[in-house]
């Protein structure tokens, strides 16, 4: 059992990733931008991410950037969940330091497979 971090401006997309992971056992937290993201992990200390890129005020790239370098989160995995399908957009997410990239809709299967397996093992 995971305590994961949802990560979105859109509370119709943070309820569908949750109603589809909920039966796994899981813990939430929800943020709705990257700063708060950023102060929920700081304070909360989830076991993996899921971030959105866009998003108002901080986006998923630049938050994730700051929780990479930063020693109190560095170590929580991030997966980059959003509907920036484009090979660049990926690259760039991989390049922030994201684990994983998922593009909307995010499929369970493969959510459930990368919390398994990035989250879990910390």
């Amino acid at each position: 059992m995971a305590r994961v971090l949802i990560v979105d401006d859109s509370p119709t997309e943070k309820m569908a990733i949750y109603s589809m992971l909920k039966k796994y056992g899981h813990n939430f937290l929800f943020a709705d931008d990257g700063e708060s993201a950023i102060a929920t992990a700081r304070e909360k200390k989830p076991d993996i991410i899921l971030m959105d890129i866009i998003m108002p005020e901080l986006n998923g790239y630049q938050a994730t950037r700051k929780l990479l370098q930063d020693k109190e989160t560095a170590h929580i995995p991030v997966i980059m969940v959003t509907s920036k399908t484009q090979e660049s957009d990926r690259f760039w997410g991989m390049r922030q330091g994201a684990c994983a990239y998922v593009c909307k809709p995010a499929q369970e299967e493969e959510l459930v497979a990368l919390i398994n397996e990035h989250a879990l093992r910390h």
